[in-house]
Protein backbone atom coordinates (compact mmCIF):
# COMPACT_ATOMS: atom_id res chain seq x y z
CA UNK A 1 0.00 0.00 0.00
CA UNK A 2 2.59 2.35 1.25
CA UNK A 3 4.54 1.59 -2.33
CA UNK A 4 1.42 2.39 -4.23
CA UNK A 5 1.05 5.95 -2.31
CA UNK A 6 4.55 6.69 -3.20
CA UNK A 7 3.99 5.89 -6.99
CA UNK A 8 0.68 7.69 -7.16
CA UNK A 9 2.05 10.53 -5.32
CA UNK A 10 5.16 10.62 -7.76
CA UNK A 11 2.52 11.01 -10.68
CA UNK A 12 0.78 13.89 -9.24
CA UNK A 13 4.27 16.18 -8.99
CA UNK A 14 5.21 14.59 -12.58
CA UNK A 15 1.81 15.96 -13.47
CA UNK A 16 1.88 18.62 -11.39
CA UNK A 17 5.27 20.09 -12.85
CA UNK A 18 3.66 19.44 -16.75
CA UNK A 19 0.68 21.55 -16.32
CA UNK A 20 3.21 24.29 -15.04
CA UNK A 21 5.44 24.06 -17.74
CA UNK A 22 4.43 26.38 -20.43
CA UNK A 23 4.02 24.61 -23.84
CA UNK A 24 5.94 25.30 -26.55
CA UNK A 25 3.77 26.66 -29.01
CA UNK A 26 2.41 29.39 -26.08
CA UNK A 27 6.36 30.08 -25.65
CA UNK A 28 6.93 30.75 -28.84
CA UNK A 29 3.94 33.04 -29.34
CA UNK A 30 5.19 35.10 -26.08
CA UNK A 31 8.68 35.53 -27.29
CA UNK A 32 7.88 36.55 -30.87
CA UNK A 33 5.59 39.23 -29.28
CA UNK A 34 8.08 39.90 -26.66
CA UNK A 35 10.46 43.22 -26.37
CA UNK A 36 14.07 42.62 -26.46
CA UNK A 37 14.68 42.50 -22.49
CA UNK A 38 11.64 39.60 -22.37
CA UNK A 39 13.50 38.29 -25.23
CA UNK A 40 16.96 37.69 -23.29
CA UNK A 41 15.19 36.18 -20.54
CA UNK A 42 12.98 33.58 -22.58
CA UNK A 43 16.01 33.01 -24.68
CA UNK A 44 17.53 30.86 -21.35
CA UNK A 45 14.37 29.45 -21.39
CA UNK A 46 13.89 28.48 -25.30
CA UNK A 47 17.39 26.93 -25.04
CA UNK A 48 17.07 24.54 -22.04
CA UNK A 49 13.84 22.75 -24.12
CA UNK A 50 15.74 21.67 -26.35
CA UNK A 51 12.94 21.63 -29.01
CA UNK A 52 13.61 21.66 -32.53
CA UNK A 53 10.74 24.61 -33.04
CA UNK A 54 12.23 26.14 -30.08
CA UNK A 55 15.94 26.53 -32.26
CA UNK A 56 14.06 27.50 -35.22
CA UNK A 57 13.11 30.48 -33.47
CA UNK A 58 16.26 31.39 -31.71
CA UNK A 59 17.93 31.30 -35.05
CA UNK A 60 15.57 33.28 -36.46
CA UNK A 61 16.00 35.70 -34.01
CA UNK A 62 20.15 35.94 -34.06
CA UNK A 63 21.26 38.35 -36.14
CA UNK A 64 25.29 39.40 -35.55
CA UNK A 65 25.20 42.00 -38.02
CA UNK A 66 22.04 44.25 -37.18
CA UNK A 67 20.89 42.96 -33.58
CA UNK A 68 21.15 44.09 -29.99
CA UNK A 69 24.82 42.55 -28.98
CA UNK A 70 22.85 42.26 -25.29
CA UNK A 71 20.44 39.81 -27.28
CA UNK A 72 22.99 38.58 -29.92
CA UNK A 73 25.36 36.97 -26.00
CA UNK A 74 21.63 35.42 -24.87
CA UNK A 75 20.53 33.71 -28.55
CA UNK A 76 24.82 32.30 -28.61
CA UNK A 77 23.93 30.91 -24.94
CA UNK A 78 20.71 29.43 -25.68
CA UNK A 79 21.98 27.96 -29.12
CA UNK A 80 24.49 26.21 -27.06
CA UNK A 81 22.59 25.03 -24.67
CA UNK A 82 19.77 24.16 -27.42
CA UNK A 83 22.15 20.89 -28.46
CA UNK A 84 20.89 21.34 -32.06
CA UNK A 85 23.66 20.71 -34.91
CA UNK A 86 21.77 23.12 -36.82
CA UNK A 87 23.02 25.85 -34.95
CA UNK A 88 27.14 25.39 -35.81
CA UNK A 89 26.31 27.32 -39.29
CA UNK A 90 24.54 30.45 -38.21
CA UNK A 91 26.88 30.24 -35.09
CA UNK A 92 30.20 29.93 -37.84
CA UNK A 93 28.91 32.94 -39.96
CA UNK A 94 28.92 35.11 -36.64
CA UNK A 95 32.11 33.86 -35.75
CA UNK A 96 33.69 35.15 -39.38
CA UNK A 97 31.53 38.24 -39.51
CA UNK A 98 33.05 39.36 -36.40
CA UNK A 99 36.58 38.39 -38.02
CA UNK A 100 36.09 40.82 -40.65
CA UNK A 101 35.21 43.60 -38.01
CA UNK A 102 38.47 42.86 -36.31
CA UNK A 103 40.15 43.62 -39.71
CA UNK A 104 38.28 46.94 -40.31
CA UNK A 105 38.40 48.36 -37.08
CA UNK A 106 41.62 46.43 -35.69
CA UNK A 107 39.79 46.07 -32.57
CA UNK A 108 36.34 45.27 -31.19
CA UNK A 109 34.65 46.98 -28.50
CA UNK A 110 34.05 45.43 -25.15
CA UNK A 111 30.64 43.56 -26.37
CA UNK A 112 31.77 42.12 -29.48
CA UNK A 113 34.74 40.81 -27.58
CA UNK A 114 32.47 39.24 -25.14
CA UNK A 115 30.16 37.94 -28.13
CA UNK A 116 33.25 35.92 -29.18
CA UNK A 117 34.03 34.13 -26.12
CA UNK A 118 30.32 33.00 -25.75
CA UNK A 119 30.51 31.40 -29.57
CA UNK A 120 33.16 29.08 -28.76
CA UNK A 121 31.74 27.86 -25.87
CA UNK A 122 28.47 27.58 -28.05
CA UNK A 123 30.49 25.91 -30.56
CA UNK A 124 32.13 23.67 -28.32
CA UNK A 125 28.62 22.07 -26.86
CA UNK A 126 27.35 21.57 -30.76
CA UNK A 127 31.15 19.96 -31.44
CA UNK A 128 31.36 18.94 -35.64
CA UNK A 129 34.10 19.29 -37.90
CA UNK A 130 33.46 23.11 -38.59
CA UNK A 131 33.35 23.72 -35.15
CA UNK A 132 36.84 21.37 -34.62
CA UNK A 133 38.27 23.76 -37.06
CA UNK A 134 37.05 27.09 -35.30
CA UNK A 135 38.44 26.16 -31.99
CA UNK A 136 41.56 24.81 -33.05
CA UNK A 137 42.13 28.05 -35.27
CA UNK A 138 41.00 30.26 -32.16
CA UNK A 139 44.11 28.45 -30.38
CA UNK A 140 46.33 31.52 -32.37
CA UNK A 141 44.03 34.55 -31.54
CA UNK A 142 45.40 37.99 -30.15
CA UNK A 143 42.66 38.30 -27.40
CA UNK A 144 43.80 35.26 -24.62
CA UNK A 145 40.60 35.07 -23.24
CA UNK A 146 39.39 33.81 -27.04
CA UNK A 147 42.67 31.17 -26.61
CA UNK A 148 41.41 30.43 -23.16
CA UNK A 149 38.02 29.33 -24.49
CA UNK A 150 38.91 27.45 -27.22
CA UNK A 151 41.18 25.24 -25.40
CA UNK A 152 38.02 24.55 -23.06
CA UNK A 153 36.23 23.89 -26.00
CA UNK A 154 39.01 21.68 -27.38
CA UNK A 155 39.07 19.78 -24.03
CA UNK A 156 35.16 19.94 -23.87
CA UNK A 157 35.08 17.65 -27.20
CA UNK A 158 38.10 15.88 -26.42
CA UNK A 159 40.06 16.57 -29.83
CA UNK A 160 42.95 14.52 -29.48
CA UNK A 161 44.43 15.88 -32.36
CA UNK A 162 45.48 19.69 -30.04
CA UNK A 163 47.58 17.65 -27.75
CA UNK A 164 50.47 19.22 -29.53
CA UNK A 165 49.23 22.47 -29.41
CA UNK A 166 48.36 22.30 -26.09
CA UNK A 167 51.85 21.26 -25.20
CA UNK A 168 53.13 24.19 -26.63
CA UNK A 169 50.75 26.80 -25.42
CA UNK A 170 51.51 25.15 -21.65
CA UNK A 171 55.07 26.59 -22.22
CA UNK A 172 54.51 30.18 -21.89
CA UNK A 173 51.12 30.22 -20.30
CA UNK A 174 50.04 31.42 -16.97
CA UNK A 175 46.65 32.00 -14.57
CA UNK A 176 43.16 30.63 -16.28
CA UNK A 177 44.81 29.62 -19.59
CA UNK A 178 47.40 27.00 -17.78
CA UNK A 179 44.10 26.26 -15.70
CA UNK A 180 42.27 25.59 -19.24
CA UNK A 181 45.14 23.82 -21.21
CA UNK A 182 45.89 21.29 -17.89
CA UNK A 183 41.96 20.60 -17.28
CA UNK A 184 41.82 19.98 -20.82
CA UNK A 185 44.58 17.78 -21.15
CA UNK A 186 43.00 15.99 -18.45
CA UNK A 187 39.07 15.37 -20.33
CA UNK A 188 40.92 14.53 -23.56
CA UNK A 189 43.16 12.04 -21.71
CA UNK A 190 45.72 11.48 -24.35
CA UNK A 191 49.22 10.00 -22.73
CA UNK A 192 50.93 12.85 -24.79
CA UNK A 193 50.06 15.52 -21.98
CA UNK A 194 51.60 13.17 -19.41
CA UNK A 195 55.79 14.46 -20.11
CA UNK A 196 53.65 18.20 -19.83
CA UNK A 197 51.56 17.56 -16.85
CA UNK A 198 54.50 15.82 -14.71
CA UNK A 199 57.50 18.32 -15.19
CA UNK A 200 54.62 21.16 -14.19
CA UNK A 201 53.87 19.13 -11.28
CA UNK A 202 56.98 20.06 -9.66
CA UNK A 203 55.92 23.69 -9.54
CA UNK A 204 56.20 25.14 -6.40
CA UNK A 205 52.34 27.40 -6.76
CA UNK A 206 50.06 25.04 -5.47
CA UNK A 207 47.28 25.90 -6.81
CA UNK A 208 49.03 24.69 -10.12
CA UNK A 209 49.94 21.56 -8.11
CA UNK A 210 46.37 20.72 -7.25
CA UNK A 211 45.47 21.85 -11.20
CA UNK A 212 48.07 19.38 -12.34
CA UNK A 213 46.44 16.65 -10.05
CA UNK A 214 43.41 16.63 -11.54
CA UNK A 215 44.43 16.30 -14.93
CA UNK A 216 46.87 13.46 -14.04
CA UNK A 217 43.87 11.57 -12.27
CA UNK A 218 42.34 12.26 -15.76
CA UNK A 219 44.43 10.29 -17.04
CA UNK A 220 45.00 7.67 -14.73
CA UNK A 221 46.99 8.27 -11.98
CA UNK A 222 44.83 7.52 -9.10
CA UNK A 223 47.11 8.13 -6.51
CA UNK A 224 46.53 11.78 -6.88
CA UNK A 225 43.21 11.27 -5.74
CA UNK A 226 44.82 11.48 -2.38
CA UNK A 227 46.96 14.60 -3.03
CA UNK A 228 44.24 16.86 -4.06
CA UNK A 229 42.38 15.40 -0.44
CA UNK A 230 45.60 16.37 1.64
CA UNK A 231 44.93 20.01 0.20
CA UNK A 232 41.57 20.03 1.92
CA UNK A 233 43.03 20.29 5.30
CA UNK A 234 45.64 22.40 4.46
CA UNK A 235 47.06 25.51 6.04
CA UNK A 236 44.30 27.91 7.06
CA UNK A 237 45.65 30.77 5.26
CA UNK A 238 45.39 28.12 2.01
CA UNK A 239 41.37 27.63 2.24
CA UNK A 240 41.53 28.56 -1.46
CA UNK A 241 43.49 26.35 -2.41
CA UNK A 242 41.47 23.57 -0.22
CA UNK A 243 38.27 25.03 -2.45
CA UNK A 244 40.04 24.42 -5.64
CA UNK A 245 40.99 20.77 -4.34
CA UNK A 246 37.38 20.12 -3.33
CA UNK A 247 35.65 21.66 -6.65
CA UNK A 248 38.52 18.84 -8.63
CA UNK A 249 37.28 16.18 -6.25
CA UNK A 250 33.48 16.37 -7.41
CA UNK A 251 33.95 16.61 -10.56
CA UNK A 252 35.74 13.20 -10.20
CA UNK A 253 32.97 12.18 -8.05
CA UNK A 254 34.55 11.69 -4.37
CA UNK A 255 32.58 12.56 -1.07
CA UNK A 256 35.35 14.00 0.38
CA UNK A 257 35.40 16.82 -1.72
CA UNK A 258 31.40 17.52 -1.60
CA UNK A 259 31.60 17.15 2.63
CA UNK A 260 34.41 19.74 2.37
CA UNK A 261 32.60 22.32 0.34
CA UNK A 262 29.67 21.90 2.35
CA UNK A 263 31.19 22.31 5.34
CA UNK A 264 32.50 25.48 4.19
CA UNK A 265 28.59 26.77 3.55
CA UNK A 266 28.26 26.14 7.07
CA UNK A 267 30.99 28.07 8.69
CA UNK A 268 29.39 30.80 10.38
CA UNK A 269 30.91 34.41 8.81
CA UNK A 270 32.51 32.07 6.99
CA UNK A 271 33.94 34.79 3.58
CA UNK A 272 34.71 31.60 1.49
CA UNK A 273 30.73 30.31 2.13
CA UNK A 274 28.82 31.93 -1.07
CA UNK A 275 31.92 30.77 -3.22
CA UNK A 276 31.40 27.21 -2.52
CA UNK A 277 27.94 27.43 -2.73
CA UNK A 278 28.91 28.86 -6.75
CA UNK A 279 31.26 26.03 -6.55
CA UNK A 280 28.98 23.64 -6.00
CA UNK A 281 26.76 25.02 -9.31
CA UNK A 282 30.18 24.93 -11.54
CA UNK A 283 31.54 21.31 -11.06
CA UNK A 284 28.30 19.86 -13.29
CA UNK A 285 28.02 17.18 -10.47
CA UNK A 286 24.13 16.17 -9.79
CA UNK A 287 24.79 14.95 -6.10
CA UNK A 288 26.04 18.35 -5.95
CA UNK A 289 22.05 19.09 -5.71
CA UNK A 290 21.75 17.60 -2.26
CA UNK A 291 23.87 19.53 -0.56
CA UNK A 292 22.68 22.92 -2.10
CA UNK A 293 19.47 22.00 -1.08
CA UNK A 294 20.41 21.72 2.54
CA UNK A 295 22.01 24.88 2.18
CA UNK A 296 19.22 26.53 0.58
CA UNK A 297 17.70 27.45 4.67
CA UNK A 298 21.36 29.07 5.38
CA UNK A 299 20.99 32.39 7.81
CA UNK A 300 23.33 34.22 5.49
CA UNK A 301 21.43 35.79 2.39
CA UNK A 302 24.56 36.08 0.14
CA UNK A 303 25.10 31.72 0.73
CA UNK A 304 21.46 31.62 -0.25
CA UNK A 305 21.71 33.57 -3.62
CA UNK A 306 24.83 31.73 -4.70
CA UNK A 307 22.98 28.53 -3.94
CA UNK A 308 19.72 29.60 -6.20
CA UNK A 309 22.41 30.29 -8.89
CA UNK A 310 24.09 27.35 -8.91
CA UNK A 311 20.30 25.24 -7.83
CA UNK A 312 19.64 26.84 -12.01
CA UNK A 313 23.08 25.92 -13.40
CA UNK A 314 22.62 22.05 -12.05
CA UNK A 315 18.79 21.25 -13.48
CA UNK A 316 16.43 18.52 -12.06
CA UNK A 317 14.08 18.08 -10.23
CA UNK A 318 14.96 18.34 -6.66
CA UNK A 319 16.64 21.87 -7.59
CA UNK A 320 13.36 22.78 -8.94
CA UNK A 321 11.77 21.92 -5.99
CA UNK A 322 14.10 23.90 -3.80
CA UNK A 323 14.05 27.04 -5.99
CA UNK A 324 10.05 27.16 -5.93
CA UNK A 325 10.96 27.42 -1.72
CA UNK A 326 13.43 30.19 -2.45
CA UNK A 327 10.61 32.60 -4.01
CA UNK A 328 9.29 33.03 -1.05
CA UNK A 329 12.51 33.70 0.77
CA UNK A 330 12.83 37.04 3.05
CA UNK A 331 15.47 38.41 0.70
CA UNK A 332 14.39 39.96 -2.69
CA UNK A 333 17.94 39.14 -4.09
CA UNK A 334 17.57 35.50 -3.78
CA UNK A 335 14.07 35.33 -4.56
CA UNK A 336 14.69 37.49 -7.79
CA UNK A 337 17.50 34.49 -7.84
CA UNK A 338 15.03 31.62 -7.59
CA UNK A 339 12.47 32.94 -10.17
CA UNK A 340 14.73 33.75 -12.60
CA UNK A 341 16.47 30.50 -12.14
CA UNK A 342 12.72 28.70 -12.61
CA UNK A 343 12.35 30.74 -16.00
CA UNK A 344 15.60 29.29 -16.88
CA UNK A 345 15.10 26.23 -16.45
CA UNK A 346 11.61 26.37 -18.37
CA UNK A 347 9.50 26.49 -15.14
CA UNK A 348 6.80 29.17 -15.91
CA UNK A 349 3.50 29.39 -13.62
Amino acid sequence: MRKVFAVSAALLLCTAAQARRPKIKDLLATFQAAKAEERVRLAATLGRMRDQKATDALLLAFDVKRGDPRESAAYVDALGAAGDVRAVEALAAAWDYLRSMILQLGELPGHLQVLRWKILDALSRLGGDQAVRILSESLNDQDPRVVEEAVRGLGRLRVKDAVPALQQLAGGATGGLLQAIFEAMGDIGDKRSLSTLEQAYTNPDKFIEVEVAYALVKLGRKDMVLRLQHFLDGDPGEDKVGLLAAYYLVKLDKDAGLEHLEKLMKKPDGALAPIAAETLGKTENPRAVLVLVEASKAPDASVRLSVARSLARLGGARAIAALRKMRADSNPGVRGAAINGLSDLGEID
